[in-house]
């Protein structure tokens, strides 16, 4: 039942509006804390915090789903396939100096613009294992949206 669930496309697309819902509080709320304990600090128990959730969600995961392990296919897995926690340490550390200074609608509305002219590039050139898709003349149009979006969020 549960992996029916996980497998419903309208199911994955509420996980990704909470998932982005989740972003945008956790800039604020790391922000906050590196106010009060420090700009390192907040990141160390963001990301402690995190693996812990992490090994909870692989144990219900293997456990209650039945999901299997890891096996030797894992020692092919390409090189950049491992630097996902150090971009997202890269991210909450930019959004703690950033939040500061240009608040959180501005910095989090610069992330999404570059996160979807970054993803643009990636489909487009089929990197990092995903399908190409075409940068299209309306992908790019819909991208200097975007940029247009974020300069009237950062003036007003």
């Amino acid at each position: 039942m549960a992996t029916d669930l996980l497998s419903n496309i309208v199911f994955s697309g509420f996980l990704i509006i909470v998932g982005g819902f989740c972003l945008a509080l956790q800039a604020g709320v790391n922000s906050a804390l590196a106010r009060y304990g420090g700009r390192t600090f907040s990141p160390c128990i963001s990301f402690g915090s995190g693996l812990i959730c992490c090994i909870i969600f692989f144990a219900i995961d293997v456990t209650a789903l039945h999901t299997h392990l890891p096996d030797a296919r894992l020692k092919d897995a390409p090189g950049y396939a491992w630097i996902g926690g150090f971009l997202g340490a890269f991210y909450v550390f930019t959004n703690l100096v950033a939040i500061p200074r240009l608040g959180a609608a501005t910095s989090l509305s610069i992330f999404v613009c570059a996160q979807v002219i970054m993803a643009c590039v990636i489909d487009h050139a089929g990197l990092v294992g995903v399908e190409e898709r075409v940068y299209s003349k309306w992908r790019i149009l819909a991208s200097f949206g975007l940029i247009f979006s974020v300069m009237v969020i950062a003036r007003y």
